[in-house]
């Protein structure tokens, strides 16, 4: 048994990940003149949350003042920053707030078309936590233009795209600094060694260590995992924005406008949820109004998020859901509030007042990350940045709308031009082969210690479906031990040879490994944040414990045990005078 490397690159800057801040990346690295390269675990523009994000209210926040003139990316970073003080970096927040405007203006120059008022100025909507109405959009699909937008413009300079490579290693050199990375690819089985000074980790969330979630199954953590394993702490992994979708036929996110509808969600019995689990000093009209997405303690809403899952544990649908159905009489509402959503349902065979569909509660967009060290995205580790929601600094128990697509463009840009300097200014990284050598022996190694009975796909489903189970919207200290106990069971099962792993389902097998390791962070944070927060509920902890609980918790390899660590970040940026509130 030989796994050899096939085939060697040298490029200026590997650009890992094929969404928006990716796209971005290898925009703005290009346009300094680096050669760069992307590799792409799925296929280009397919794959990620970029690429098939959908929601009534998708969009990127800028605080650019066209629908109010009074907005300023002032007011933009004290919104932020309220939404996670003292879990986030000041200094990222201001430079999320004060250079997305130009990012914008970036966008509109390479052809995209905003959605215009008729005086020419951008349409801009409200969302969560903003003072004022800064959220840009495009024909309701706004991140799939956006990365078209910027795919275009990477095909005028030709940037090689690496489709299927699933990148699982990076390698260092005797100075601890980048020299390269590893990738296979996902049909040939064939591995490719990079030999790069700069590589750029921009590859998306983890939500798919659940059972439900949005984006491409492809998005496991191995951004996570890999960054994690050269030492970089996870920050934040407790909170997850989880929130209803209908989930059959496939993925369709249930949004705030769609709950303004009212849609009537009953058990496989036919009972009401919302009047059997809300209680009667609730009122259920006030649940449904202050309903968003995605779950949080904070308001009345909770009820809907939480009585879904009691129910998926009480009397499921089929999939694992409760039905929902618009009530009758709501055509117009329907056709006010939720066009695009009504539409896309039709689309996939679902009259939304005639079929029940299906609800269930989905993971969408993972608030922690892999801790970037400056606004340019650079790490501990010199040669190493991370971009959109692979890094970890910028979000914390909430994250205001429209945010998203803002940091993969603002942090994308940025990455893109740090890496390319990186690359001028660094020497040959020769020794990259023999730390890939090394690599693939461990790996063949493990093979052949592999050849167990277990099969690595029922340990991935039976992974995702525990974490579903015990670390979603509800938890508590027995859901959690329980998760944790599976993941070390699994962990163990791994290492020990119990799953058969040939060339074949190598790359399955790293890919589990990486989820482990993810699942793992996310568990032992939420075990240690004793409180409720926002997306973070702990039903055996109830209350919000700001006296103890306003600091970040980390996660670091320490001698090969994962160590956790807290951290209160500043509560403002340098040489700001904290008593001015804008």
């Amino acid at each position: 048994m030989t796994i050899k490397v096939d085939h060697i690159i040298e490029t200026d800057v590997l650009v890992v990940g094929g969404g928006g801040a990716a796209a971005r990346a290898a925009l703005s690295a290009a346009q300094t003149g680096a050669n760069v390269r992307m590799a792409i675990k799925a296929r280009w523009l397919t794959g990620g949350s970029t690429a098939t994000a959908f929601s009534e209210l998708l969009a990127i926040a800028a605080a650019i003042g066209h629908a109010d003139e009074r907005d300023h990316p002032e007011i933009h970073y004290e919104d932020t920053l309220d939404a996670g003080r003292g879990f986030i970096d000041p200094e990222l927040v201001w430079t999320l707030a004060s250079e997305v405007p130009d990012r914008i203006q970036d966008l509109i120059d390479i052809g995209l078309n905003f959605d215009k008022q008729e005086n020419g100025k951008l349409v801009q909507g409200m969302s969560d936590f903003a003072t004022y109405p800064r959220t840009c959009r495009v024909n309701g699909v706004t991140a799939r233009h956006i990365l078209v937008a910027l795919g275009k413009q990477i095909k005028k300079r030709n940037v090689p795209i690496d489709e299927n490579m699933m990148v699982f290693k990076l390698l260092t050199g005797d100075d601890q600094a980048i020299s390269g990375a590893l990738g296979m690819n996902r049909e040939t089985k064939e591995i490719t060694l990079y030999k790069t000074p700069s590589v750029i980790l921009a590859c998306g969330g983890a939500q798919h260590v659940y059972k439900y979630a949005v984006g491409t199954s492809d998005m496991i953590g191995n951004g996570y995992a890999m960054a994690y394993e050269l030492g970089i702490p996870l920050v934040n992994m407790e909170f997850i924005q989880i929130g209803p979708a209908a989930v059959k036929p496939s993925m369709t996110l249930l949004s705030g406008p769609v709950w303004k509808t009212k849609p009537i969600l009953t058990n496989s019995k036919g009972e009401n949820i919302l009047q059997k689990h809300v209680p009667e000093n609730i009122s259920i009209d006030d649940v449904y109004n202050e309903k968003v997405f995605p779950f949080t303690i904070s308001s009345a809403a909770y009820y809907l998020d939480t009585s879904i899952q009691k129910e998926l544990e009480l009397n499921p649908t089929p999939n694992g859901g409760v039905w929902g159905i618009m009530p009758p009489g709501s055509e117009a509402i329907v056709d006010e509030k939720i066009p695009k959503t009504k539409g896309v349902l039709k689309a996939k065979g679902i009259d939304v007042f005639n079929d029940p569909f299906e609800v269930a509660l989905v993971a969408q967009c993972m608030n922690g990350g892999a801790l970037i060290e400056s606004p340019d995205g650079t790490t501990k580790v010199a040669g190493l940045f991370i971009a959109g929601e692979t890094a970890g600094g910028l979000r914390g128990p909430d994250r205001p709308g429209g945010n998203s697509l803002a940091e993969g463009q603002v942090f994308g840009h940025r990455t893109g031009q740090a890496a390319a300097k990186h690359a001028e200014q660094s020497g040959n990284h020769m020794e990259s082969e023999e730390k890939s050598h090394a690599v693939l022996e461990n790996l063949m190694g493990w093979m052949r210690r592999s050849k167990g009975q277990k099969e690595l796909n029922d340990a991935i489903i039976s992974l995702q479906e525990n974490m579903y189970q015990n670390c979603l919207v509800i938890r508590n200290e027995d859901r959690l031990n329980d998760a944790m106990t599976h993941i070390q069971a699994c962990e163990q099962s791994l290492e020990s040879g119990e799953f058969h792993i040939d060339q074949d389902n190598l790359s399955a097998a790293i890919d589990f490994k990486h989820m482990l390791t993810v699942a793992k962070s996310i568990v032992l944070s939420a075990q240690t944040r004793t409180e409720s927060r926002s997306c973070h509920y702990r039903e055996d902890y109830p209350e919000k414990d700001d006296e103890n609980w306003i600091k970040s918790i980390f996660i670091a390899q320490e001698n090969g045990e994962m160590g956790v660590h807290t951290r209160q970040w500043p509560r403002h940026r340098k040489n700001e005078k904290s008593e001015v509130k804008l």
